[in-house]
């Protein structure tokens, strides 16, 4: 029986998910903490964004595909066809009426993982930037707990970097006035507990 085009369109995703994985475990030996606390059904993970590489470990990190959120310019480039078929969200900050929170909504009301950098940017300093509100709004627009994780160290040969993944984040359960500042202190605590 020939399965459907929708079955499929996680088949790309699923092979080239899994060989980078295992190509980045012979070269940077990385490592996940916490992958338990990845909850089943639609959530968001948001974190510091250190490298191209970070993907790496967060397709270690979840069985599930996720649909990491990124830089028009990757898939307008030469790649660009590789990275939409890795289920890449395509934001074009330059262009308003580019909807990026249908196609975030239409996935979360899927039950899909989307990841989100709030950084914005990733940069070899290890000072966070300030996170940008986005994965806040979309969080409460869409009722979806946020799932923080944390990169530590440099993606060189056995440099072993690690993702720790923290307790799920329920906005309606957290006692701040600026939930930004907040998710932001909470990874940057993650970041200081497991250097």
């Amino acid at each position: 029986m020939k399965k459907s085009k929708k079955n499929d369109s996680y088949l790309f995703y699923n092979i080239i998910s899994k060989l980078i994985v295992f190509l980045g475990n012979i070269y940077f030996g990385g490592q996940v903490i916490g992958k338990e606390k990845i909850i089943e059904g639609k959530c968001l993970l948001a974190g510091n964004h250190t490298s191209n590489f970070d993907s790496y470990l967060l397709f270690k990190a979840s069985i599930r595909p996720i649909h990491i959120l990124a830089k028009k310019e990757l898939l307008d480039g030469p790649l660009g066809l590789i990275f939409k078929k890795m289920h890449l969200i395509r934001v074009d900050r330059q262009n308003k009426r580019h909807n990026v929170k249908e196609e975030v909504g239409k996935l979360l009301n899927e039950d899909k993982i989307v990841a989100i950098f709030p950084e914005g940017t990733f940069h070899k300093s290890d000072i966070i930037l300030p996170f940008k509100p986005g994965v806040i709004a979309y969080s409460e627009e869409f009722n979806t707990p946020i799932v923080p994780f944390a990169i530590i160290g440099k993606f060189k040969f056995r440099s072993h970097p690690k993702i720790v993944i923290g307790d799920p984040l329920y906005l309606d359960k957290v006692d701040s006035e600026d939930k930004v500042k907040y998710l932001e202190d909470v990874i940057k605590n993650m970041l200081i507990k497991n250097k």
